[in-house]
């Protein structure tokens, strides 16, 4: 529909389930501590507070989008913060409005928490991580907050993870756990990996600092092959976006077919696909190949990296802005 906006578009595309966001504006003084602060958002969206301490984490933005760390953290933040410091920490000005200054109202995401923040999980030795689950396409169906030890491994993780797996899913088999950021891999953990060195150990914010979960059809590759990382480049600014996906290549395969298959892998249609490029990148040097074009060249080094070169679909904020000045041009004759 008309006015409908890009992300709205793409959650209802999206196979996962998840429940809509709510919104309320309440009145509160800026003079208030986060404790009374915490415990109106709970009467206000009854949410459960036992023991008087909110089960639920504050953010100025949605957690997902970004790496800033909750505002109302067990360790994080003093008992003394009041709605002011929040304020300044925003880069909040009160507009000029005709008839007197009237502030802006503080907007603050309120994120749920399974467990209780202090209390149930930290004091006990368990770390807290967001598992994101995702299909042979590479797109998210599914979510959970899980604990394991701090002493733990990744073998753990596993276990805890394959307890939430849905048939309707359609991931089956072994898996394996990613750790993603910006758009490129950081991280394809072996089992015995200890749960102290992923990259989101001891992050507050889970919903940014998570783990990617799949099945893992790569288990047993054939000899000689490489699991290579293929992720998605934006034409314009050259970014990373998006999830990667991890396809066994062999060796002198030509990028026509490393192209089909990732075609077929990410179900994308022939009228968008004919627009994307498959690139070789090695180092700080480029290469657009052609579809005769083995994917390994043997006159470039052995750390060759591909990814897919399209328009990023929903491209954000500051990828708008590098494009401020691309105007359309009508010529008359």
């Amino acid at each position: 529909p008309k006015g409908e906006r890009p992300e709205d578009i793409a959650l209802m595309q999206s196979p996962a389930e998840f429940t809509a966001p709510q919104e309320r504006e309440l009145n509160m003084d800026l003079r208030w501590r986060l404790h009374p602060v915490t415990n109106k958002i709970a009467q206000a969206f009854n949410l459960q507070s036992p023991l008087g301490e909110a089960r639920f984490w504050l953010f100025h933005a949605a957690p997902g989008s970004s790496g800033e760390e909750p505002l109302n953290t067990h360790h994080g933040r003093s008992e003394q913060t009041t709605l002011k410091d929040l304020q300044r920490t925003t880069g909040y000005l009160a507009p000029v409005t005709t008839g007197g200054r009237r502030p802006a109202p503080l907007t603050l995401h309120v994120v749920e928490l399974p467990f209780q923040p202090g209390r149930d999980v930290f004091d006990r030795g368990l770390c807290p991580l967001c598992i994101r689950f995702f299909d042979s396409q590479v797109r998210e169906v599914g979510s959970r907050i899980i604990t394991v030890p701090n002493n733990g491994t990744v073998q753990d993780v596993m276990n805890e993870a394959s307890q939430h797996l849905q048939p309707a899913w359609g991931i089956q088999g072994s898996l394996r756990v990613l750790e993603v950021a910006e758009g490129r891999l950081l991280r394809n953990h072996r089992a015995d990996v200890a749960v102290r060195s992923l990259e989101c150990f001891n992050r507050s914010n889970i919903f940014y600092h998570c783990l990617r979960v799949e099945a893992d059809p790569d288990v047993t590759m054939p000899e000689g092959h490489t699991l290579l990382e293929i992720y998605h480049c934006d034409r314009q600014s050259q970014q990373a976006f998006a999830q990667p996906l991890l396809l066994a290549v062999a060796p002198g395969e030509k990028s026509g077919a490393i192209k089909q298959r990732c075609k077929a892998r990410l179900q994308v249609p022939d009228a968008e696909f004919k627009l994307w490029r498959l690139v070789r990148y090695v180092r700080t040097l480029r290469t657009h190949l052609k579809d005769e074009d083995p994917w390994d060249a043997t006159d470039q080094p052995t750390d060759a990296k591909l990814y897919l070169e399209h328009a990023h679909p929903n491209p954000p904020s500051s990828l708008t802005r590098q494009s401020r000045y691309n105007k359309p041009l009508t010529i008359k004759g």
